[in-house]
C-alpha cells in the first residue's frame, strides 16, 4: 500500500475524530464516572464533598459534627493508595471502563503498539517504536520484555487495612489450554509501615505443536516512614522466571496449508513447524533475582508536613540484580530427527566438544549517594547523585572450540556516574524538569542521558507538554558479545554507542483530542541481520510518528480511537515499522438491578498496515530481519474482538471472543504475529478481577 493511500487513512481517521468530538459537544451528556467504596456507594468529589462541609457549617453545625462526614472516606478505596515508582499516587479502582477491558491479559498492561504471540506469554511483536536508553547496557534477549517486572514497574501502598486483588485469565472452548493467575497483597503493621507481596504464573499450551510456555514471578515490597515523615525508605524483591518451548514457526509447507484455509488442518497441532519434535525439543529460560532500596532523610523539615519550607534531604539508593538465559537445543548432543530441523534451521553447524546447553548471566550492582535541596521562594527542587555500577557478564558453559575463536572476555567492570534531576514550577499552570545521567569514568565512561520536558497548562481541559531527549547509550552485551556451541553464534563486537534524540510535543485536550507528534533519529543502531548475526547500521534511522486518541461518551455509549501514523523516512531497511497502527472500540454501559450489576458490551478492531516484520529468533530470544529471498509481510488484516464485561461490587468478570474475523472473511487468512508464526483462530477467552477489603 502506497504512501498516499495511508494518508487518506490519517485523514479519514482524524475527520472521524473530529466528527466524533462535535456530536460530543452537541449532544453529550456529562459522563460521571464516580468512585464507590466497597459496598458500591458513590463518593462525591473533592468540590462536591467541600460544597457540603460549607453548607453544613452554615448551618451552625459543631466541627466535631462535621469531622463526621469529613471522614467517610474512611472506609472507602480512598484510603487504599497505590504509590509508583516516580512517587504518584492513585487510589485502589474497582470501576469498570474500557481501559481495565485493554489490560486484561497476561501482563495487566495496553497491548497498544504490540502484537502478541497466539501462545499466552510467549512474546510480543512490537509496532511502534520506542527508546529506551541507560547508562549500563541491557542484557538482550528482548522479547518478552512486556512480561518482565522492571524497577520502574513496582507499586508501593499505603493502605488503612488489608487488601488483596485476584486475576485469573484462562482460555474456553479451545484446543489451546492456558491459564494465567495473577495475585497480591498488601497490609499494614501501623501507620507507618506498608508490605505486600504478590505472584503471578501461567502455564500454557499452544494451538501448535510443541509451543509450551511457564511463567513465574513473584514479588514483595514495603515502605517505612518515621512519624515526623522525615526518614523514609523502600525497597523490594523479585524473583522471575520465563520458559518456554520453541517451534520456530511454520515449515513453508505448513503455512501453505494455513494460507489454504484445508478443513482437515484445522486442528493446527496437524501443521510441521521448524523446531521441536517428538524424540526432543528446543526450549529456552530468562530468569533473575532483584533486589531494590531507596531511602531519604530531611535534615530540616519533612517534605510533607511542610512542603513549601526549604529543605535538604540525603539520599541513598541500592540495586542488585541476576539475570541469566539459557538455550538447549538437541544439535548439541545428538544426531536425532529434531537436530537435523535445528541445523537446518539456523544454518550453522555445531563444534564438536558442543555442551548441551548455551548458558549466559548477567549481574549488575548498583549503589548511589546525594542529596536534594528545595527552594521554596523560587519553587525549584534540585537533586544530585553520585553512582558506582559495576556489572558482571559471563557464560556458564561453553565449548572449549569456542572459547579458543574469540578474545577474553572483556564486558566486566565499573562505572562512576552523575545523576541530576531539577523541577521548576514558577507559576500555578507552567513547569518545567530537567535530568542528566553521565558516566565519568569507567567501563562505561561517557554514556549520557538528557531529558528536558515543559508544559503549560492552558485551563483544566487543556495540557500542552514538550520534551527533548538525547541519549549517548551501549548496545545489549548480548549483542556485543556472544558465545554458542553453535558455530556461526559467536561474536566479538566493538560497537560505536547509539546516539539517539527525539522532539515530542503532546496536546492532552478529554473534549476535543489528545495528539502526540514525536520525531527520533538514532544512529549506529544495532539490529540482528537475516542471517541472525548482531550488526551496527552506518546511516541514520528517522521516525516520524503522530499518534491521536480520543474517548468520546454519548450517554450510555462509548467510542475509543487510537491511530499512530510512522514514516520511517531513512532505515526502513533495519527497522521496519508499520505505517498505520489503529485500534478502535465501540461499547456501552448498562446499569441493572438498581446499579447492582453494570455490563459493558463492546466491539474492538486492530488494524495494522502491511510491512516486512522482523521474525523471531528463539536462539536469542529477540528479533531479526527476514531473508530477503523468503521474506513474509505481515499486517493489513482486521482484527474483530466482541467482548462482555460485567461489574458486581468490587468483581469485574470479562468474556471476550477474540479475533472472530475468519468467520466474517473465512477466504482471508493473513493474521500473523511474526513471520511463519499465525495469530489465534477465534478464540474465547475469559477472565476475573476480584477484589478484597478487610
Amino acid at each position: 500500500m502506497n504512501l498516499k493511500n495511508h494518508i487518506s487513512k490519517i485523514l479519514f481517521f482524524t475527520i472521524t475524530l473530529l466528527l466524533s468530538v462535535v456530536s460530543t459537544n452537541v449532544y453529550a451528556q456529562n459522563y460521571n464516572n464516580s468512585m464507590t467504596n466497597i459496598f458500591g456507594e458513590n463518593l462525591l468529589t473533592e468540590q462536591q464533598q467541600h460544597a457540603q462541609d460549607s453548607l453544613r457549617q452554615n448551618q451552625g453545625l459543631a466541627p466535631s459534627e462535621r469531622k463526621v462526614y469529613r471522614n467517610r472516606y474512611k472506609d472507602s478505596i480512598q484510603v487504599y493508595k497505590i504509590i509508583s515508582f516516580k512517587g504518584d499516587t492513585t487510589t485502589v479502582d474497582t470501576s469498570l471502563n474500557i481501559t481495565k477491558l485493554y489490560k486484561m491479559n497476561p501482563t495487566r498492561k495496553d497491548e497498544y503498539g504490540y502484537m502478541p504471540f497466539p501462545n499466552i506469554a510467549e512474546g510480543y511483536t512490537p509496532l511502534v517504536m520506542t527508546v529506551k536508553p541507560s547508562i549500563l547496557p541491557e542484557y538482550g534477549f528482548a522479547s518478552r520484555n512486556m512480561y518482565w517486572y522492571n524497577v520502574e514497574d513496582i507499586d508501593y501502598y499505603n493502605v488503612r487495612t488489608p487488601w488483596s486483588e485476584a486475576m485469573y485469565h484462562s482460555n474456553v472452548f479451545s484446543n489451546m489450554t492456558g491459564q494465567v493467575l495473577d495475585f497480591k497483597f498488601t497490609a499494614n503493621a501501623g501507620s507507618q509501615f506498608n508490605f505486600s507481596f504478590g505472584f503471578r504464573g501461567k502455564r500454557t499450551f499452544g494451538l501448535y505443536n510443541y509451543s509450551e510456555t511457564h511463567q513465574g514471578q513473584f514479588l514483595a515490597t514495603f515502605n517505612y516512614r518515621t512519624k515526623s515523615y522525615r526518614y523514609r525508605v523502600r525497597g523490594h524483591f523479585t524473583f522471575q522466571y520465563l520458559t518456554a518451548t520453541e517451534n520456530g514457526g511454520l515449515t513453508e509447507e505448513g503455512d501453505s496449508l494455513f494460507r489454504t484455509g484445508d478443513k482437515e488442518f484445522t486442528y493446527r497441532k496437524t501443521l510441521p513447524v521448524r523446531l521441536s519434535g517428538s524424540d526432543a525439543t528446543v526450549s529456552n529460560r530468562l530468569g533473575g533475582s532483584r533486589f531494590y532500596l531507596d531511602q531519604s532523610y530531611d535534615l530540616f523539615a519533612s517534605a510533607i508536613t511542610q512542603p513549601k519550607a526549604f529543605r535538604v534531604s540525603i539520599l541513598n539508593e541500592i540495586k542488585y540484580q541476576h539475570k541469566s538465559f539459557k538455550y538447549s537445543d538437541p544439535a548439541f548432543y545428538s544426531t536425532s530427527g529434531t537436530a537435523t530441523k535445528s541445523l537446518e534451521y539456523y544454518g550453522s553447524a555445531v563444534y564438536e566438544d558442543a555442551v548441551p546447553l548455551d548458558s549466559s548471566r548477567y549481574n549488575t550492582f548498583d549503589v548511589a549517594g546525594g542529596a536534594g535541596i528545595n527552594f521554596p521562594l523560587v519553587n525549584i527542587y534540585a537533586q544530585g547523585m553520585i553512582r558506582y555500577q559495576s556489572t558482571n557478564y559471563g557464560f556458564d558453559t561453553v565449548s572449549y572450540a569456542s572459547s579458543q575463536t574469540l578474545p577474553n572476555m572483556k564486558e566486566n567492570g565499573g562505572t562512576v556516574s552523575l545523576s541530576l534531576l531539577g523541577r521548576w514550577r514558577p507559576i500555578k499552570y507552567f513547569g518545567a524538569d530537567g535530568s542528566l545521567d553521565f558516566g565519568l569514568s569507567g567501563k562505561y565512561s561517557g554514556a549520557r542521558i538528557l531529558n528536558l520536558s515543559a508544559y503549560v497548562q492552558l485551563n483544566k481541559d487543556y495540557r500542552l507538554e514538550g520534551s527533548y531527549m538525547n541519549a549517548s547509550y551501549y548496545p545489549t552485551v548480548s549483542s556485543m558479545y556472544y558465545r554458542s556451541s553453535y558455530v556461526d553464534f559467536n561474536w566479538y563486537n566493538d560497537f560505536k554507542r547509539i546516539e539517539a534524540n527525539e522532539l515530542a510535543f503532546t496536546l492532552h485536550s478529554p473534549k476535543i483530542l489528545n495528539a502526540r507528534v514525536s520525531f527520533t533519529d538514532v544512529s549506529n543502531y544495532v539490529y540482528y541481520d537475516s542471517l541472525r548475526v548482531a550488526r551496527q547500521y552506518d546511516d541514520k534511522v528517522n521516525v516520524l510518528s503522530v499518534t491521536l486518541s480520543r474517548d468520546t461518551r454519548i450517554r450510555w455509549f462509548g467510542w475509543d480511537n487510537t491511530v499512530t501514523y510512522q514514516n520511517v523516512s531513512s532505515g526502513s531497511s533495519v527497522m521496519p515499522l508499520p505505517e498505520i497502527n489503529l485500534r478502535s472500540t465501540l461499547y456501552a454501559y448498562f446499569p441493572m438491578f438498581k446499579k447492582a450489576l453494570t455490563l459493558m458490551p463492546a466491539i474492538t478492531l486492530k488494524y495494522y498496515s502491511e510491512f516486512t516484520a522482523p521474525m523471531y529468533n528463539p536462539l536469542m530470544s529477540d528479533y531479526n530481519l527476514q531473508p530477503t529471498s523468503v521474506a513474509r509481510k505481515i499486517g493489513g488484516y482486521p482484527y474483530l474482538d466482541f467482548s462482555i464485561s460485567g461489574k458486581i461490587r468490587s468483581t469485574r468478570l470479562f468474556l471476550k471472543l477474540e479475533n472472530f474475523t475468519p468467520w466474517v472473511a473465512p477466504s482471508n487468512r493473513t493474521y500473523y504475529s511474526s513471520a511463519w508464526y499465525p495469530f489465534l483462530d477465534p478464540t474465547v477467552r475469559f477472565g476475573v478481577v476480584w477484589d478484597w477489603f478487610n
